[in-house]
C-alpha cells in the first residue's frame, strides 16, 4: 500500500510540474508575481506547515515519562527553540537566513536520503548533503536575481558583488544530474521524479519551484512516512480527520499570522505572506528537524 501510495505522490508531483511550465511559459504576465506569492501562502498553509503537526506525537512519546505534562513539556521545549531563533532574526537577519539556507539544506538532503527506510537511517554522509544543496542552491544558482529580492525583503538589503559564471552553473547542474541518475538504491520513478525537481529549480521562478518541491514533494512523504511508517497518527484519529483538523487549524493561524504582521508591521500585503512563510518556516525547522532526528520509537 505505501509503495502505491508513494507511486501516486511522485506521479502527481510530474503532473504538478508539467502544468506549471505550461502555465508559466505560456500564460505568463506581470501579475505572476502576486499570484505565486498568494499560491505561496495557501499552499504552504494547508500543505506544507500542517506536515509538522506529527511533531506533536514524537513529543508524547519523548516526554511520556512525564504522563500527562507530556503536552506541556513538549510545548516548552518546541516554543523555547522556535523563540531563540525568532530572536535572532531580529537581531542577526543576515546570519540567522545563511544558518537558515544550512539548516534547510540539511533538512532535505536528510529526509530525501532516509525516505521510506527508517530501518537504516543516517544522520550523516555525502549523499545527504549533495541532496540538500540541490534543493537550496540551484535556484540561488540560476535565479540570483530573484533570490536576492526575496533576501531583501528578509534581512532588508541586497547582498552585493555575487555573480555566477556559465562554467559554474554547468558543472553544477552536471554534477546534481550525476548524482540523481547514479544514486544507488532508487527506483526509475524516484530518479525520474528528481530530474523534474532539478528541471523546476532552473527554469522555474524560485517561489513556483519551492512550492512545487516544498509542498507536493517534501511534506506529501512526510505525511505518508509518519502515517504509515512511523505511525505517529494520535489514536483517536483516522488520517481523514487528522488531515481536516491539522489543514484548518495551520491555515487559520497562517491568516491571524498574516493580519497581525501586516498590521503591526504596516508593510504590504506581499512582503507580509515573504516574511510569513519564510521566517516562520525557518524558526519551526530548527525544533522540527530536531524532534524528528531525535532517537524514539513508538
Amino acid at each position: 500500500m505505501v509503495s502505491k501510495i508513494d507511486d501516486i505522490q511522485k506521479k502527481l508531483f510530474v503532473f504538478l510540474s508539467s502544468i506549471a511550465f505550461a502555465s508559466y511559459f505560456l500564460f505568463s504576465s506581470d501579475n505572476s508575481l502576486n499570484v505565486q506569492i498568494y499560491l505561496l501562502f495557501f499552499l504552504v498553509s494547508i500543505i506544507g506547515i500542517p506536515h509538522g503537526f506529527f511533531d506533536f506525537s514524537i513529543g508524547k512519546i519523548l516526554f511520556k515519562k512525564y504522563l500527562r505534562l507530556w503536552l506541556l513539556y513538549f510545548v516548552i521545549t518546541y516554543m523555547l527553540i522556535f523563540i531563540i531563533y525568532f530572536i535572532s532574526w531580529l537581531f542577526l537577519p543576515g546570519l540567522s537566513l545563511l544558518i537558515f539556507l544550512f539548516l534547510a539544506a540539511y533538512h532535505f538532503g536528510f529526509e530525501d536520503y532516509n525516505y521510506l527506510r527508517k530501518k537504516n537511517e543516517k544522520y550523516f554522509n555525502i549523499s545527504i548533503l549533495i541532496k540538500g544543496l540541490i534543493v537550496v542552491f540551484t535556484p540561488i544558482l540560476f535565479h540570483f536575481d530573484d533570490i536576492n529580492y526575496l533576501f531583501q525583503l528578509l534581512i532588508g538589503y541586497k547582498l552585493e558583488g555575487i555573480e555566477f559564471t556559465a562554467f559554474q552553473k554547468s558543472l553544477f547542474a552536471a554534477l546534481s544530474i550525476f548524482h540523481i541518475l547514479f544514486e544507488k538504491e532508487k527506483n526509475f520513478l524516484h530518479k525520474f521524479e528528481g530530474i523534474i525537481a532539478f528541471a523546476n529549480f532552473v527554469f522555474l521562478p524560485p517561489l513556483l519551484s519551492f512550492i512545487l518541491y516544498f509542498c507536493f514533494m517534501h511534506s506529501i512523504r512526510h505525511f505518508i512516512e509518519s502515517i504509515y511508517i512511523s505511525r505517529l497518527l494520535p489514536d483517536n484519529f483516522t488520517v481523514k480527520k487528522f488531515l481536516l483538523y491539522v489543514t484548518i487549524s495551520s491555515f487559520m493561524f497562517s491568516l491571524l499570522s498574516i493580519y497581525l504582521i501586516q498590521n503591526i508591521f504596516e508593510i504590504s500585503i506581499n512582503e507580509t505572506i515573504i516574511k510569513f512563510i519564510f521566517i516562520i518556516l525557518a524558526c519551526l525547522t530548527l525544533p522540527h528537524m530536531i524532534f524528528n532526528m531525535w532517537p524514539y520509537k513508538k
